[in-house]
């Protein structure tokens, strides 16, 4: 087996494939790097309550990297969280949602949205997951702790009226498209990066013994942290970019490729920004 003892992917548009099924051929890439010793473990924008098919399908061991960093757990208990509270983001929730944007609230035991949207259908049946509807007018949600937000929407129109709410904030916050229409919202200084940082020192592990596996920008910094950083086929063009490796496969192909490669190879140590010929 190779130097690398930890390998952390993204989920959607990573691990799963374009339908957001685990392949018969990811779950064996997996169960082989874990049988042979190595820890395998999940880094995604999803709370707990929508990723626990994948974590138990894959049987998961290691701790989760959720929420986009915000949240870090096991199927037993929360390891780390960092609350998110909405008071003080409440006005630029309200006025996306006039604007047609679908508000997404995620707590530890469900997601709330604002409004009724297509958006909001696709997203449930996507994750596969019912959200509750709040009343957009209400005081009441605006005192809540969340663990994220999630803007859908035309991502120039969120990006223009976020720019333009938040020099008004008083505290201070992370951001990321995380797909071509999503904009989540976590604490400051939470990312998946952050996370991974973190978890690497609850299981003792260096960064060159890591391997980090994404498709979009908010796996950035999480897949420069890690030794050998892995942008899948579909990736955003800048993601590839920064990464040390690119697969020639796409979704989880790209994931089966990589294990292949780095976790059960012998080429760990190897990787500089390497582009397999098409």
């Amino acid at each position: 087996m190779s130097n690398i003892r930890l390998i952390v992917s993204d989920v959607d548009g990573t691990l799963l494939s374009p339908d957001h099924q685990l392949t018969g051929s990811v779950k064996e890439a997996v169960r082989r790097f874990t049988e042979a010793g190595g820890l395998f473990t999940i880094a995604t924008g999803r709370p707990s309550l929508t990723v626990r098919s994948v974590v138990d399908e894959l049987e998961l061991k290691v701790p989760q990297i959720l929420c986009n960093g915000a949240v870090i757990a096991d199927t037993d208990r929360v390891w780390e969280t960092t609350p998110l509270e909405v008071a003080d983001l409440a006005a630029v929730m309200k006025e996306a949602d006039r604007l047609g944007i679908t508000v997404l609230l995620f707590q530890e035991d469900g997601i709330r949205a604002l409004r009724r949207t297509d958006a909001l259908d696709r997203f449930e049946h996507k994750e596969r997951i019912a959200c509750e509807l709040l009343d957009p007018e209400s005081d009441e949600w605006t005192q809540w702790s969340v663990q994220k937000l999630l803007f859908i929407g035309e991502m120039t129109g969120i990006r223009r009226l976020w720019s333009d709410h938040s020099p008004l904030f008083r505290e201070s916050y992370a951001t990321f498209q995380s797909e071509d229409d999503f904009w989540e919202i976590v604490p400051g200084e939470q990312s998946k990066g952050e996370a991974l940082r973190r978890l690497m020192a609850h299981l003792e592990l260096k960064p060159e013994q890591v391997m980090a596996i994404g498709n979009q920008m908010n796996d950035l910094d999480m897949i420069e942290l890690a030794g050998i950083g892995v942008a899948v086929g579909n990736s955003h063009p800048d993601l590839m970019e920064r990464a040390d490796y690119v697969c020639s496969a796409h979704y989880g192909e790209g994931v089966v490729e990589a294990i292949e490669r780095f976790g059960l190879g012998r080429e760990a140590a190897t990787a500089s920004k390497e582009v397999p010929a098409s």
